[in-house]
């Protein structure tokens, strides 16, 4: 930021750091007013910001090698020359320009590289992309928005917007992003910076603590602020929900906390956690009085604290893990330490990486497993000592991801987790010490059990830049100070051990675990089902699978996929194993952020329904994300026992949130009670057909499951009488007759269907199979859920013009299809497949050995959901294989660590990042028969690459709202203003009641009709991404109100659509920013509507700083609606 004659003139460097806090900008501002002190740079960053330019000049002499028509702008002349030599270079249409220099008003900004392309522009057949140099491997947010903004300063000149920007990573790696969906968020981030500017109130800004501090140049002019007014954020483990909910009550300091009656707060803050800042407020404050530090040992609850700490042994480890965050993967772990003792001796031991690949990573992973193996071999009553979770996450990602080529580093961890040799002292000291620091770290205890480290680097912070650091420039120097550093926490954690067992009192019996080495829960399932393979069983098989593959003389690259896909039923099923043992180390208080349980229920009445004469026991709990759900199981997560069905849930943040167990009469359910999620059903038989897909293509042998390998090879699809990589189809030919011919003349081989919201993809599906049948074609139908398979079923029987046999099978009444002749079978009878004409069930059904090759056609519909996986399992029972469905609506869950493609969906591996299907590899359904011309466009742009047009009959349909603001045709945003909501807005609540009330009644006509008539509640949806506001709505709303999650309504359509995004700022966000901002979420809520979208959202949500590149990418989306906001 420059400050000339009070003319302030910004960068997209300033951009940044407002972005990243908005009181970093505000001291930018006032720096030379206020005589404010920069923080010094270290002196590993000044050697950092060495790096960065000799990986600049590297490029560019590669860049003028390739391109010698270059020119250099001279960065030493006034702001006006060098954009003026920029704009004339770029007129004559060198083909590099390096530092280009742009100005728009009072932005400016310095460009590495600007590169010439074939793209035309207002000024001929030519335009330029962005290139840029960063020394850094972790590539963020900032780098991506500063690319954008001179993409944008870009097109002021050349009248044309540049389709890619590039980044060039430290490894030299290049790396394109798409302008567009990045240039909504830029634009809104200057528009609100530049306000920030000129506005009068910025006076009265506080600093806030956020995760830009470490990095902030002004942080000691903040540390100053807060130690100067005992800022209340100084109470350890205090959140920001926490601290605004207790300025409301007037306390903003730790001495008002310390000296409150915490009997009259009555903001909502759960009261065991109000107990413990209170306590923990007049601990600090007797510091600051005293200076004396100090800690107190709490008063100790069974299963907690002193609890979890196991008997002393000579062969406990005390271990860390150094992890390098990479953009849009999980951590690399480059370094992992232990400190042991051996012959009496204390030891540390470190694997770290050769380089900065997961090769590399791989390798150190075997050596430590095999380090671990035998030091419990050695000393099997050993644990192993860590402080916080981070290592046990990254063990288990590590061995999820590597257990098919690596299954012994897999079974290991899952050995250790299962007989609780991890021991957690960040849990142990939260629930035995309270100090008078202000936070738990490692670093704040030291000072009662150690003495001061001697390490150069302080925090964790600094070992990452420093790893970057050394990624780029293999310093020796630079990775002994890391090694050091790890080895400090590993000291540090076996000082604090022999601490916290000093403390711990004689009559607290040390901790033992629950569990014998062999899973009790697996033991069971073998006795239930006695030729159901053991787990080392199954690996064996893998095992030799994998070698199979290895010796096979198969293309490379696909055997390399092949083997990524082994183990990965296995894989898949294990977090859930994993995170059992995890929770059974928590507290049912802790359970309350888990989403998958509901937690911390306490006990209120016991009651008889009269009418079922059977006993219900109802619980109340504190508001939390769960997914436990009415008829599940209600078994108890500490106990085991299932005590009966869950019924009625009922979330109300004010009358409070209560739910019952329908008794099974197996006795009373304890006071304090924790729902156990379900389980994931048995993939038993679909991991055996993929199994055999995967050992037939090693063997090449008749290899007869070729629809799968042009899947694999990611092959154009073999269609008869078109040359591959040709158009499929012809658009200006009848749609459904081109798809049915297409469909007949598969050779053995795939076609994609795509089908965006309202295109007709069920009704041309139908067609298709109706067709085939005809032809003496058998059928398969098939997806990831019962409901998306009738709902193409009931399609096929409306429209098929003769009878045949066709089955659905099901195994829960609920999922019966009740067809016309479709039946509904539990099992196939004595005459077998033979009689039938169409199949359909679930990928369980298509993964039975007696189908094998019987079908000549399968439909996988919402293929986008169908892992890659389950869809070369199921490639044995079928010649030929249909995939229906669209990428950009919602996608697979995956819960697994996976190597390589096999965490993709099939549709994702076939389409390699695209957003439509090429012409060239299946059906793009380019007409939606729902959207109308406003939200098409929107819709269009957003998702389709412009390629999604409405259809004639979408200008027939129309309401008449006559309501002042509200469109009646389009997207509507209504910017709402509300504080602290997380999970349920009654703002948006209250607004959507009264404009229903205005709405009910209004004119509307539909397509095809010729008269008017009524809209009513069966016109109107009403979506929320959060159960508790869609309890709210529905309570709210009148009676048989459309009202749920994105997920219940997709498939679905209704005139009007309202969408509540609930919460009020990022803040409050009760997931991540991925679930709330999800593309392919916003894509389905908002194609909902045939004629108008309504959503609502607090504006304040987007005022966010991007951890993620993926992140911005997904908020751009949320920008692009501003410009729907009612006048």
């Amino acid at each position: 930021m420059k400050i000339k004659k009070d003319q302030i003139y910004i960068s997209p460097s300033d951009l940044n750091n407002f972005v990243s806090c908005k009181y970093h900008s505000f001291n930018d501002l006032n720096a030379h007013e206020k005589k404010l002190k920069k923080k010094e740079p270290s002196e590993d960053m000044k050697l950092w910001r060495r790096y960065g330019d000799e990986h600049e000049a590297k490029h560019l002499k590669l860049l003028k090698e390739k391109y010698s028509n270059n020119i250099t702008i001279d960065s030493t002349k006034s702001d006006d020359e060098r954009f003026n030599a920029t704009t004339d270079a770029i007129k004559k249409g060198f083909d590099l320009i390096y530092k280009a220099y742009f100005i728009e008003g009072k932005f400016r900004g310095e460009a590495d590289f600007l590169i010439k392309t074939k793209e035309k522009s207002e000024l001929g057949d030519y335009s330029y992309e962005v290139y840029d140099t960063k020394v850094t491997k972790n590539l963020k947010p900032k780098h991506v928005l500063q690319i954008t903004a001179y993409s944008y300063l870009i097109s002021k000149i050349t009248g044309i917007l540049p389709k890619l920007m590039y980044l060039i990573d430290g490894k030299s790696e290049y790396h394109s992003y798409k302008v567009f969906e990045f240039l909504d968020y830029f634009n809104f981030t200057k528009i609100k910076f530049e306000n920030f500017i000129v506005e009068e109130k910025k006076e009265k800004l506080y600093p806030e603590s956020c995760n830009h501090c470490n990095y902030c140049i002004w942080q000691d002019e903040c540390l100053k602020i807060w130690d100067g007014d005992n800022y209340i954020n100084q109470v350890a483990r205090i959140n920001k929900s926490q601290i605004i909910k207790l300025k409301k009550e007037g306390i903003d300091t730790v001495e008002k906390l310390a000296k409150a009656n915490i009997e009259n707060i009555k903001s909502k803050i759960n009261k065991l956690s109000l107990e413990r800042l209170y306590q923990q407020a007049n601990l600090q404050e007797e510091k600051r009085l005293t200076g004396k530090s100090k800690y107190v040992v709490l008063e100790q609850i069974e299963g907690q604290g002193f609890y979890k700490m196991p008997q002393t042994n000579d062969g406990d480890l005390f271990f860390d893990i150094e992890g390098f965050p990479e953009s849009n993967k999980r951590n690399l772990e480059y370094l992992h330490g232990l400190y042991f003792k051996e012959k009496g001796k204390k030891i540390f031991k470190y694997f770290y990486v050769e380089d900065n690949t997961r090769e590399s990573e791989f390798k150190i992973f075997k050596d430590l497993i095999n380090f671990l193996k035998k030091r419990f071999d050695q000393y099997p009553d050993a644990y192993i000592y860590h402080y916080n979770d981070y290592e046990t996450r990254a063990l288990k990602e590590l061995a999820s991801e590597y257990s098919g080529v690596f299954p012994e580093g897999n079974n290991l961890v899952d050995f250790l987790l299962r007989n609780q040799k991890f021991v957690d002292l960040y849990r142990v000291v939260e629930h035995t010490l309270r100090t008078s620091e202000r936070d738990l770290s490692l670093k704040s205890l030291e000072k009662f059990y150690r003495k001061e480290r001697e390490a150069t680097i302080k925090t964790a912070a600094d070992s990452i830049r420093l790893y970057d650091n050394w990624c780029s420039t293999n310093d020796d120097k630079i990775r002994n100070d890391i090694i050091h550093y790890n080895e400090e926490d590993c000291v540090s954690t076996g000082d604090l051990r022999d601490f916290l067992l000093d403390l711990k009192p004689d009559d607290i019996p040390f901790f033992t675990p629950k569990f014998d080495d062999e899973d009790e829960e697996k033991k069971s399932q073998v006795r239930k089902n006695p030729n159901k393979k053991t787990v080392q069983e199954i690996e064996e098989e893998e095992l030799k699978l994998i070698d199979k593959l290895n010796k096979s003389k198969n293309d490379k690259v696909i055997i390399e996929n092949l083997i990524d896909l082994v183990g990965f039923h296995r894989r898949e099923a294990k977090p859930d194993n994993w995170r059992y043992y995890d929770r059974l180390d928590k507290t049912p208080e802790l359970l309350e952020d888990d989403s998958e349980c509901l937690a911390n229920c306490i006990f209120k009445e016991e009651i008889i329904d009269k009418e079922t004469d059977k006993t219900k026991y109802i619980y109340q709990f504190q508001t939390q994300n769960f997914k436990i759900k009415e008829g599940d199981y209600a078994q108890e997560l500490f106990e085991e026992n299932n005590y009966g069905k869950v019924g009625e849930i009922i979330e109300d943040e004010d009358d409070g949130n209560f739910v019952e167990i329908i008794s099974n009469n197996k006795g009373k359910p304890p006071e304090i009670f924790t729902f156990k999620p379900g389980g994931s059903p048995p993939t038993d038989p679909i991991r055996e057909a993929l199994n055999k897909f995967l050992g037939a293509y090693a063997e090449s042998k008749d290899f007869k499951y070729k629809c799968g390998l042009d899947i694999l090879e990611n092959n154009f699809p073999d269609v008869l009488n078109i040359k591959k990589g040709n158009k499929i189809f012809d658009e200006k030919k009848d749609l459904i007759k081109e798809a049915q011919n297409t469909a007949k003349n598969l050779n053995s081989s795939y076609l994609l269907v795509q089908g965006p919201p309202g295109a007709g993809k069920t009704y041309l599906s139908a067609h298709m199979i109706v067709s085939l049948i005809k032809a003496g074609k058998k059928v398969g139908v098939t997806s990831n859920s019962h409901k998306a398979i009738n709902n193409l079923l009931k399609q096929v029987e409306e429209i098929s013009d003769f009878e045949f046999r066709g089955f659905k099978k099901i195994s829960k009444k609920e999922d019966r299809l009740n067809g016309k002749f479709i039946e509904d079978i539990n099992k196939i009878g004595k005459e077998g497949y033979d009689p039938y004409s169409l199949f359909a069930g679930t990928a369980w059904l298509f993964c039975n050995e007696a189908l094998n090759q019987k079908v000549d056609y399968l439909f996988i519909d919402e293929a986008g959901q169908v892992s890659l996986a389950n869809t070369l399992a199921m490639c044995t029972a079928t010649k030929n294989i249909v995939l229906i469905g669209d990428q950009m609506q919602l996608s697979q869950p995956i819960k697994g660590t996976h190597p390589g493609i096999a965490g993709k969906s099939s549709l994702e591996y076939l389409l390699e990042g695209y957003d439509t299907i090429p012409a060239e590899k299946g059906i793009f359904l380019n007409e939606t028969r729902r959207l109308n011309k406003n939200i098409c466009e929107f819709i269009s742009s957003s998702f389709y690459e412009s390629r999604l047009k409405p259809h004639p009959v979408t200008s027939e349909r129309y309401v008449k709202l006559n309501l002042d603001n509200i469109k009646d045709e389009g997207i509507n945003f209504i910017p709402m203003s509300h504080e602290n909501n997380t999970q349920k807005s009654i703002e948006e609540t209250d607004y959507i009641k009264n404009l229903i009330e205005k709405i009910i009644g209004k004119r509307c006509k539909d397509s095809g009709d010729t008269k008017e008539r009524s809209l009513d509640l069966n016109d109107i949806l009403i979506v929320a991404p959060f159960n508790m506001q869609v309890n709210s709505l529905a309570r709210n709303l009148p009676i048989n109100s459309k009202v749920g999650t994105i997920d219940k309504f997709q498939g679905q359509e209704a005139k009007i659509v309202f969408i509540s995004m609930t919460s009020s700022d990022p803040e409050n966000i009760p997931r991540n920013k991925d679930f709330l901002f999800s593309r392919n979420r916003l894509n389905v809520g908002i194609s909902r509507a045939e004629c108008t979208t309504i959503i609502l959202f607090n504006p304040n949500l987007l005022n966010t700083s991007c951890q993620k590149i993926e992140e911005m990418r997904l908020i751009n989306n949320f920008c692009k609606l501003l410009k729907y906001q009612i006048e």
